[in-house]
């Protein structure tokens, strides 16, 4: 399975850090490769530092499933240490990029404010659904984090 990073996952983009109890967004761009994704591929996003909490996720991308009926789906997450699967969910199910002008979909789910905060978290999204008509080739997705100190 691959896994594909973000400038950010990659610290070749650096992004503001949370300070304080108020809510930061951090934009995370990711460039989907020239290959369809398939079942089990991992988007890294970036590292949550300690203490941070997550409020909020929202994927915002082009078309991504041409099909009638897109089957394309994502679980986000914490990656595994060996960074191979998702080692903690906080939502699952998260379709974004349906229909012609693509869309959004929002991860807000309790288990992205209460989760371990004691060290650093990889967030990554896992392709759970491959497209039924993948187009996903070379196209941008917008992630905008919600977090907070």
């Amino acid at each position: 399975m691959p896994k594909y990073q973000s400038d950010v996952a990659t610290g070749k983009k650096a992004v503001p850090q949370p300070f304080d109890a108020s809510v930061l967004t951090v934009a995370v761009d990711l460039t989907l490769p020239s290959v369809a994704l398939a079942a089990n591929d991992l988007l890294e996003l970036l590292d949550i530092p300690p203490n941070v909490q997550l409020v909020a996720v929202d994927v915002v991308a082009p078309q991504l499933d041409s099909n009638a009926a897109p089957t394309l789906a994502f679980s986000l997450g914490v990656i595994n240490a060996a960074g191979t699967d998702l080692a903690t969910v906080y939502d699952t199910g998260l379709k974004p990029g349906v229909g012609a002008s693509g869309s959004v979909a929002t991860a807000n789910s309790a288990a992205l404010a209460f989760a371990n905060r004691d060290s650093v978290r990889k967030l990554g999204l896992k392709v759970t659904t491959a497209a039924a008509t993948s187009a996903t080739a070379g196209k941008q997705v917008l992630a905008l984090v919600r977090m907070r100190y």
